[in-house]
């Protein structure tokens, strides 16, 4: 029955894709839909999660997508992506992890071209939902996945057989990451090796692209002051879910269309550390080191469109309790909501691999004033 029921709502999935797909094509816009087999292999990042090793999942995805034509000038900038959502869906074939459904927005870009065959890099991210996590009780094996929602992110090489002036044939490989970055532990994560086999339907292949006016130069210095807060859990055995907070002013350089520099100071607030900092023998017995850390970090933000894809390192020059890394890493994603204020969510790394926290920003950005234009007329 229960099988039944996932077939119907598949079913229902494919029929609002074509749909879709439909009403595109009565307007001309590029757009394709793809379905595909996917083979997993779990790849074992730690030790600690050898007794994965062998698990194979089997998989399946159904993608929409649509080919970016010019309409927007940050189309002709990245030589012109598609842009598509996916639905991918794993059995583990394994009772501890169970199965998985991953939505996710993506993009794929082409790297090579020609009549019959094409190469594309794909990155997307998105949400997914597994239907057996971590529980002490029940199922205290699974160290991977700690709770039923996680983050996604998804890397893949794809190779395009042009079949005909509709259909292609897919291949391609690629990495699969699921984590919850923190919020519940314990969170080691889990990495997807895959290999796809599918076919693309294409409502058109070909058309003819528009090519904007490079706009005019603006204000390319800015300053922004924004404060951040996540929810993270400290280990296995501590059920207390701990607020961490941080406040953060920083000066911004944009270097092209694309590119912008970051350099700031930021002040973090870990109640975490403070449980931490009172088992911890390191620390000598009546003294309390102050768990307050303050940072100078520094980065790079790529844009595509509205939204800006950030990735920082940052230094901690104050930290008198030494728990962690002198350095952190972050990965951010920021959407303006007006001209000066934006939202953005990131993930909080120490040793480029180890999850901090998820963090959920509200900022506030100013431009410096331009320069009013000297008068030509000489003065009496």
């Amino acid at each position: 029955m229960i099988r039944n029921c996932l077939i119907l709502r598949l079913w229902f999935i494919v029929l609002g894709c074509f749909s879709c797909l439909l009403a595109f094509a009565q307007e001309k816009i590029p757009i394709s839909i793809g379905a595909s087999y996917l083979q997993g292999s779990v790849l074992v990042h730690s030790p600690k999660i050898r007794h994965l090793q062998g698990v194979n999942p089997v998989g399946a995805e159904i993608n929409l997508q649509y080919q970016t034509t010019g309409t927007k000038f940050w189309h002709q900038l990245y030589k012109y992506p598609r842009i598509g959502i996916s639905l991918i869906a794993f059995d583990y074939q394994k009772p501890i992890l169970g199965k998985s459904l991953a939505a996710s927005i993506y993009l794929n870009k082409y790297v090579y071209h020609r009549a019959q065959d094409q190469i594309s890099i794909r990155v997307g991210t998105g949400l997914a939902y597994f239907s057996n996590h971590f529980d002490w009780r029940l199922n205290a094996t699974n160290n991977v996945i700690s709770a039923p929602l996680n983050a996604v992110i998804q890397f893949r090489a794809e190779y395009e057989r042009i079949l005909s002036p509709k259909f292609s044939l897919l291949l391609a490989a690629g990495i699969n990451h699921y984590s919850n970055g923190g919020n519940a532990k314990p969170n080691l994560g889990i990495n997807i090796g895959t290999l796809s086999l599918g076919l693309n339907y294409y409502s058109q292949r070909s058309f003819e692209p528009l090519v904007q006016a490079w706009p005019p130069p603006g204000n390319k210095l800015s300053f922004t002051i924004s404060g951040s807060a996540g929810i993270k859990q400290r280990d296995d055995f501590d059920t207390i879910t701990y607020t961490v907070k941080s406040v953060a002013l920083s000066a911004m350089r944009q270097l092209n269309p694309k590119s912008t520099l970051l350099i700031g100071l930021e002040g973090f607030y870990d109640p975490s550390l403070i449980p931490r900092r009172n088992w911890d023998p390191r620390v000598e017995p009546g003294t309390s080191p102050d768990i307050r850390r303050v940072a100078l970090n520094f980065g790079h933000e790529l844009a595509i469109g509205k939204l800006g894809f950030g990735t920082y390192v940052g230094w901690y020059a104050y930290r008198p309790y030494k728990s962690d890394a002198a350095f952190y890493q972050r990965l951010e994603t920021r959407y303006p909501l007006t001209r000066n204020i934006y939202l953005a969510a990131g993930l909080k790394l120490h040793d480029l691999i180890k999850a901090d926290v998820i963090e959920y920003r509200l900022g506030f950005r100013f431009w410096r004033k331009k320069n009013s234009p000297r008068s030509t007329v000489d003065s009496p």
